[in-house]
């Protein structure tokens, strides 16, 4: 496939559809900060805290050596890095609506 102007122009719009929605989950996926203060205000116990951590920390290492050895041998990897794009989309979607009907559900279902 040939690169042209206007798909070279889509390619720089996905980009930076997926850069705005980056920077602004950077901000809400702190370790340190946001999430584990979310999980005490809900009531979250100190090994839910650990586990919690602990997936934040290794979760993204984990499946980058369990997916590294597969995606090395495809010939196509634009397929998976868009489904990857798209499958952090919509978790954090996901994440901000619970956020935001967080104080309508029950505090045991957000932990």
């Amino acid at each position: 496939m040939k690169l042209n102007k206007q798909i070279s122009k889509h390619n720089y719009y996905a980009f930076l559809w997926h850069a705005v929605f980056l920077a602004l989950a950077i901000n809400f996926t702190d370790v340190d900060i946001i999430i584990p203060a979310m999980m005490v205000d809900a009531g979250g116990s100190s090994f839910q805290l650990g586990i919690l951590t602990a997936i934040m920390l290794g979760g993204g290492r984990f499946a980058q050596l369990f997916f590294a050895p597969f995606l090395n041998n495809q010939s196509s990897k634009k397929g998976y890095l868009l489904g990857g794009i798209n499958a952090r989309i919509f978790a954090l979607g996901g994440m901000a609506l619970l956020f935001y009907f967080s104080s309508h559900i029950n505090d045991s279902f957000i932990i």
